[in-house]
């Protein structure tokens, strides 16, 4: 029994060492591969490669944003000490023509210029770059002494190319370094809040404004990288893997490259004519900003877009000192869809003198009109052929200042077509107080919901960030001062301030009979390869409760404007078609300065069936047929050349 058990141990003993054996084999066999190379692990790189963003077209397929290569030096930390690494340095700082102290911060080893440890930015292992658009003579020298720059290599990588024709600068928006935007923007910070920064590479260039920053997703391509061996200096000497980068995908916009080039130019052609050369009274000193949008009636497709002044993006590629942006700050924000300021870029104290200028969404004025005749109309306060007899002054109420027309004139029997044609203040004026004495508050209500079926005080889902839905001032002055006063004074445009892309929709809407479309800015998304994966097609945003009776009425009183003893009968008569339009000359109060008036114009063509919509302001231009009309014109004329004349 004893001999039994003892043969059992022996069994047992030695069914153990077997395990063991096999344990110990498969260590060495099956994962020494894997030991080995987590023992030799700091040989062997991981280099990023940047993808290219996807490239900007027009609608007719006119590049507007390209990429082009450039070499960038990029620094892979090796094993050497202190001493190594600030003279590798001071090396690239001399051959840089950089501060040791930014090159330091751009190694991320750890090390002040004195040798002090500093807390890191990024591991070790992390690439870092050191500087990009690298000069030939830059490239020659870090190539010819690699000994002197241990670690540092030369790679190519894809730089955003703006045009140098300021093709809509503001809306197709810049970029700049992941790095920086993760710390202003918040899409980028939550991006930044994950271990791998979201897949993004500090120095990857990401949208910051404009179309560059809405389609983002789009437009960046996925990144890809090598696996390599580098020797003792950090120099890769043999590619173990490699996985290429896929470009992002190409954007085609809806812009026309002749007719925003072209109203672009005429612009600053007009706003210099109004400053320099218009005639007496119709000279405007001040009139240095302009903000124009065409958009077609029954798409939505947004054809020119301009905020002037403009500047040139490629500025965004370097380093912007704290000067450059103090004058970008006069011309980067897009002022057709926010507020953007006066360009005081020229003045001895730009600081003070900007805040004596009206900013870009300001009080559309007699623009405002046909959408007071719609609702006068919808509401019964007067028929088609209803008559007002203009007094040319009109009391609306006790005590309270008078409403007046344009040069103190009396304009008769006015029915709601001739009221538009003349621009009669006392008109609208009149209806508002008859509404507002009929229903009250109620009638502030019904003021509000009726403008925002048209675009007004509600955003117009352009595809921007920053959009602003306006000011709705007559709501405050009716709180706090008088509902009836809110009512009339907002009946001709000068208790409410909107941007020049909600007066585009507004135009649109009335062109398409109370359908309103939402503005598209891009037609569509193709690959790389030139596939198209995804189209943009029209969008009826709502359609407004007015009946379609009424909008031929308006129509016809917007033709008036345009004909002989109308305000813009000067204009469009070289088209072979007539256009409906309406002027504006809005009054605005500014703190220091006085008074001011700004020129506001809307108009649509054909005027029997519409195609197109157009909507100008000039701060400060002055009256509405003279400064922002022949903008308006011109916009309508080059569509008619790129779109209609066959």
């Amino acid at each position: 029994m004893n001999v039994h058990r003892l043969h059992v141990l022996w069994l047992i003993v030695f069914l153990l060492f077997v395990a063991l054996l096999l344990r110990l084999s498969w260590v060495q066999l099956g994962e020494g591969e894997k030991f080995s190379k987590m023992a030799d692990q700091n040989n062997y790189k991981q280099i990023p490669v940047v993808a290219p963003r996807g490239r900007i077209y027009d609608t007719n397929g006119n590049l507007v944003v390209g990429n082009r290569s450039l070499f960038s030096a990029i620094y892979l930390e090796t094993d050497e000490g202190k001493k190594e690494k600030l003279q590798t340095a001071k090396n690239l700082a001399q051959t840089l023509e950089m501060p040791v102290k930014d090159v330091l911060e751009k190694m991320d080893v750890g090390l002040d210029v004195k040798g002090n440890t500093v807390p890191r930015n990024q591991p070790p292992y992390y690439p870092k770059k050191i500087k990009d658009r690298l000069t030939k003579k830059e490239v020659v020298k870090l190539s010819e002494k690699p000994s002197d720059y241990k670690g540092v290599n030369v790679f190519l990588e894809p730089l955003r190319e703006y045009r140098k024709d300021t093709f809509a600068v503001q809306t197709i928006g810049y970029v700049r370094p992941f790095a920086g935007a993760k710390t202003s923007l918040e899409r980028y910070k939550k991006a930044g809040e994950k271990s791998d920064n979201g897949g993004y590479l500090d120095w990857e260039s990401v949208g910051v404004d404009g179309i560059e920053y809405s389609f983002q997703n789009q437009l960046r391509g996925q990144n890809g990288y090598k696996v390599v061996r580098v020797n003792s200096t950090g120099k890769p000497i043999e590619v173990i893997k490699e996985v290429k980068p896929l470009p992002g995908n190409d954007l085609v916009l809806t812009l026309d490259e002749t007719m925003q080039l072209e109203t672009e130019a005429f612009i600053e052609k007009q706003l210099r004519w109004l400053r320099n050369e218009a005639p007496g009274r119709h000279r405007a000193p001040y009139a240095r900003n302009a903000y124009a949008v065409a958009m077609e009636v029954k798409t939505g497709k947004i054809r020119s877009m301009v905020s002037y002044p403009d500047y040139d993006p490629n500025i965004w590629n370097g380093k912007v000192s704290s000067k450059d942006y103090q004058r970008l700050t006069y011309t980067m924000r897009n002022g057709t869809i926010m507020e953007a300021p006066y360009d005081a870029r020229y003045a001895q104290n730009p600081e003070k003198e900007h805040k004596r200028h009206p900013f870009s969404v300001l009080p559309l004025g007699s623009t405002f009109k046909p959408m007071m005749s719609l609702m006068a109309l919808n509401e019964g306060l007067i028929g088609p052929h209803s008559v007002f007899q203009d007094p040319g002054t009109y009391y609306y109420a006790p005590a309270t200042p008078p409403v007046r027309n344009s040069g103190n004139h009396n304009y008769g029997l006015l029915n709601v077509q001739k009221a538009l044609q003349k621009s009669a203040n006392t008109f609208f004026a009149w209806n508002a107080n008859k509404w507002y004495r009929e229903e009250g508050k109620k009638s502030l209500k019904k003021f509000k919901d009726y403008t925002h079926q048209f675009g007004l005080g509600v955003p117009t889902q352009v595809p921007l960030k920053g959009e602003q839905d306006g000011t709705e001032d007559y709501l405050s002055i009716a709180d706090h001062y008088s509902p009836m006063g809110a009512m009339v004074l907002g009946s001709f445009g000068q208790a409410q301030r909107y941007t020049t892309m909600q007066l585009a929709q507004y135009t649109a809407t009335l062109a398409n009979d109370g359908k309103r479309m939402k503005p598209l800015l891009v037609e569509t998304v193709k690959n790389y390869k030139g596939k198209v994966i995804k189209t943009f097609e029209p969008e009826v945003l709502n359609r407004a409760k007015i009946d379609p009776i009424h909008f031929q009425t308006v129509k016809e009183g917007m033709v008036k404007v345009t004909q002989p003893g109308g305000t813009a009968s000067r204009l469009f008569r070289s088209l072979p078609f007539q256009v409906a339009a309406k002027t504006g000359t809005s009054e605005q109060d500014i703190p220091g300065r006085g008074r001011v008036e700004n020129s506001v114009f809307i108009a649509f063509a054909p005027a029997k069936d519409p195609e197109i919509a157009v909507a100008v302001v000039v701060p400060e231009g002055g009256y509405g047929g003279i400064a922002a009309g022949p903008i308006a014109e011109k916009m309508i004329k080059l569509y008619y050349q790129e779109y209609m004349k066959k």
